[in-house]
């Protein structure tokens, strides 16, 4: 999703508030540059994966810019509030905050507005409304437009949620020749995972195994633990469907990385694998 794109635009957004003034420029008044300064703060701390600290900080910047009738920057807060929410795995709380931009969203956020809540509401397996958010953004994006990668990222997911894998491969695949030659590591991530979980779904596992790893390695540059982690379930999937002999390592692989990131939920998918491959897990020390 498009996220550092656009926390890039706040930083820009946020310095040139911030940068010395001219004699015919006067100085923002204080409530805006207040505003300004919660919401670059939020971006920075979103880009260092503190996402707790930048949700605090752009529902800080949404009330400031809600309390001087600002709307743009009230609505692009809200925005960015999901995205931090998404990130914690608090998709309940996204919608919430989508619901509240929705309303002052123009046309210009509107996309993005329709992709975060499709994305939320596939993170909650309300997969109806999620194929309308998908549809509506798809009315919103014709032609080429910036967001093309990331809708059909989500189109996607949805497809292989409704068990239609050569729909899921085929929007993948669009997804990762859109982002041939741009600086979207996350993204083109996603689109290697996603393809890999479309032939594995397909009964291609065969080529699923070196989009998973290609996944990996991405994930491993970039330093992504739940990324990471969910990249070793899929290998193990793969590994198991074809029936490799290391299919336990990877799913061992996927259990020390989410024991040592805290993610419980992760853990524990990579726990059911390894007793579903009938691997006996010693018992852990207090």
């Amino acid at each position: 999703m498009r996220a550092k794109t656009l926390l890039l635009a706040v930083l820009i957004l946020a310095g040139c508030a911030a940068a010395p003034n001219s004699a015919n420029s006067p100085a923002d008044p204080p409530r805006l540059k207040a505003a300004l300064e919660a919401e670059s703060d939020g971006a920075k701390r979103y880009g260092r994966g503190d996402y707790a600290g930048a949700a605090r900080r752009f529902d800080e910047a949404t009330r400031l810019h809600a309390s001087i009738d600002d709307t743009p920057g009230t609505t692009r807060n809200r925005l960015h509030l999901a995205r931090s929410e998404l990130a914690m795995g608090r998709a309940e709380a996204a919608l919430l905050a989508l619901e509240s931009a929705e309303r002052g969203s123009d046309a210009g956020l509107a996309l993005d507005t329709l992709l975060l809540k499709a994305q939320a509401q596939l993170a909650l397996d309300r997969q109806p409304a999620a194929q309308q958010s998908l549809a509506a953004a798809s009315g919103r994006c014709a032609g080429a437009c910036p967001q093309a990668a990331s809708l059909h990222l989500l189109q996607a997911r949805a497809a292989l949620a409704a068990n239609r894998a050569p729909d899921a491969l085929a929007h993948a695949e669009a997804a990762l020749n859109l982002l041939q030659g741009k600086d979207e590591a996350a993204e083109t991530g996603n689109a290697w995972r996603l393809i890999a979980a479309a032939r594995l779904a397909g009964d291609a596992a065969g080529g699923a195994l070196p989009a998973a790893q290609a996944a990996l390695s991405i994930d491993r540059q970039l330093a992504l633990p739940e990324k990471i982690a969910r990249d070793w379930l899929l290998i193990g999937d793969i590994r198991r469907k074809v029936g490799a002999d290391d299919t336990a390592a990877a799913y061992r692989r996927a259990l020390d990385v989410a024991n040592a990131a805290g993610l419980v939920d992760l853990a524990r998918q990579a726990k059911e694998a390894l007793a579903a491959n009938n691997e006996v897990l010693p018992e852990r020390k207090p």
